[in-house]
């Protein structure tokens, strides 16, 4: 049995100090959760490796842009990064997406490479904003990444797929999986869902060819860097930076470095999975921060929020708010108010990209 049905099974029975322990009901209960959840992720994945189930394959390369913790590791940008690498080798470039948060149901195309044909809320903005920001490529999004590859090899006929959010899609077989870990916590607290953030083992990392450490400050995270090229020498471990790239200011639409926040007095707002990151980053444009309200990831923003965030925004002193590109494409890329609106877009910049070539 797993120990952590053990000290669950204490727990319930009134046992020693199991159940003396004031944060019995919750932890431990969480733990007994995530022991079924580990049995489960392996017994999956397992199923799989030794052939009882079968991966589906497309009629080009597919390659996986995964993670193995739940969100916050850059993964958007990353896929817009990796899509210019293979299109900079001649590569035309399909993207499958899961297409979360958005409200269509089956495959969409949502962008041909030369047109987007669907906005949000339809489709989710995380797919919206790799088809917005990669004219060439197509995005397709779809529960089966099967039936949108299917589709786009159809009607687009790609060199290569990139499945976008796909480490845990084992239904599709890939010839390359690329892993992306957070510098600050590879492995979140090292607890599998839902006592942690872990979707998987650390054990599941045997099966990827490259492990990306996203958002890496070299000053901060060297020692991490080496600990993982340690664990896992036979993998190719790269790092990534996620930097701002641009601001917007609306409702006027005018196009500045992001140098230009520097010392304005700024209200932000946010729903990512990690909202702390986007804070970090005006941190360190030297944003004058009045105030930063997060949201739930993928939250789909009402009048009445907008018309609140603006209150508060105007009661702290604030000069413009401030927001990132995905949020913007959930605000449906519209902004009347009378107090302005930034929105800062970012870049991954992956060091070494070329030897992610080597696996083509």
């Amino acid at each position: 049995m797993h120990p952590y049905f053990h000290h669950l099974f204490d727990c319930l029975q009134g046992r020693g100090e199991a159940a003396a322990a004031p944060r019995c009901s919750l932890s431990v209960v969480a733990g007994g959760l995530a022991g079924v959840y580990d049995l489960g992720a392996r017994l999956r994945r397992s199923l799989y490796d030794r052939g009882i189930l079968q991966a589906k394959r497309l009629p080009a390369r597919v390659v996986s842009v995964g993670n193995l913790t739940v969100g916050g590791t850059g993964k958007t940008p990353v896929t817009a990064s990796l899509t210019r690498l293979f299109q900079a080798h001649g590569k035309k470039v399909a993207i499958l997406s899961r297409g979360y948060g958005g409200q269509n149901s089956g495959v969409t195309c949502l962008s041909d490479g030369q047109q987007i044909f669907q906005k949000p809320p339809q489709v989710g903005e995380e797919a919206y904003w790799l088809a917005r920001t990669l004219p060439g490529a197509a995005v397709y999004t779809g529960a089966s990444r099967y039936e949108a590859g299917e589709i786009a090899w159809e009607q687009f006929k790609p060199d290569l797929f990139l499945l976008d959010d796909g480490f845990q899609h084992f239904q599709l077989h890939r010839d390359l999986d690329i892993v992306l870990l957070d510098a600050a916590a590879p492995f979140g607290n090292g607890h599998l869902l839902p006592r942690g953030t872990l979707r998987e083992p650390k054990s599941a990392l045997r099966v990827a060819q490259v492990l990306i450490l996203t958002r890496y400050q070299e000053e901060h995270d060297h020692r991490t860097l080496t600990d993982l090229q340690a664990a896992y020498p036979d993998k190719t471990v790269l790092t990534a930076t996620i930097a701002p790239t641009a601001a917007r200011l609306f409702p006027e639409s005018r196009l500045e470095r992001p140098a230009a926040l520097k010392g304005q007095a700024l209200f932000a707002f946010a729903g990512l999975a990690r909202p702390e990151f986007f804070q970090r980053t005006l941190a360190d444009l030297g944003v004058q921060l009045a105030g930063f309200q997060p949201f739930p990831d993928h939250h789909a923003f009402t009048q009445a929020e907008l018309a609140n965030l603006i209150r508060q925004a105007e009661a702290t002193g604030a000069a413009a708010l401030v927001t990132t590109a995905k949020d913007w494409a959930r605000l449906g890329e519209r902004w009347d108010a009378a107090l302005p609106l930034w929105v800062l877009d970012v870049e991954a910049r992956i060091d070494h990209p070329e030897r992610i070539l080597e696996f083509l």
